[in-house]
């Protein structure tokens, strides 16, 4: 199998998620104790260019383990901007987050859209109601279905996070997920 990108990932745990769900740990899955901060980003960025062997790949820096979208404004333009001299640059071509889907807004995509944000994943988990109250969610299908309509009405690149297993969970509600 051939990749078409590198993504750099960047873990900021459990940001902006007032949740406690029942299957996450952000620090201990991601092994980050700490938010980084701008300076350990861009050696993070930087050391994972240094690091690839195919250096015509499509490369994207992603967010991941907390729900971005859920952090402040400001906090998340300046994260946005710390990946800007490296698109600017041509070593980075686009951004992509995980989210929730109660944390997206037209607002929010409008920012997204502006900051050179390609693709959003939401972390959905499941689409039955029951097996998301049940895991501590704190959204419910519907949610979901109505950020994935925005996401792809602003043409973003959407990923949908699912997890199979969850309480209340069954095959058939797993199927119906999936």
């Amino acid at each position: 199998m051939t990749l078409k990108h590198y993504t750099i990932p960047v873990f900021i745990p459990e940001l902006a998620c007032p949740f406690q769900c029942v299957f996450c740990n952000q620090q201990k899955i991601s092994g980050h104790q700490n938010i980084p901060d701008e300076q350990e980003i861009r050696q993070t960025i930087t050391d994972h260019l240094n690091s690839f062997k195919h250096k015509e790949r499509t490369v994207e820096v992603g967010f991941f383990g907390g729900s971005f979208t859920g952090i402040p404004s400001d906090e998340q333009k300046h994260y946005l901007e710390i990946v800007q001299p490296f698109i600017k640059n041509g070593e980075v071509q686009a951004i992509r987050l995980s989210t929730r889907p109660d944390y997206i807004s037209e607002e929010i995509l409008n920012v997204l859209k502006k900051y050179g944000v390609s693709t959003v994943e939401l972390g959905a988990q499941s689409m039955d109601d029951d097996v998301l109250k049940k895991s501590f969610r704190g959204h419910t299908a519907r949610q979901t279905e109505q950020a994935s309509d925005m996401i792809r009405q602003h043409g973003f690149e959407l990923g949908l996070q699912m997890m199979i297993g969850l309480p209340g969970d069954t095959l058939e509600k797993a199927l119906y997920t999936a």
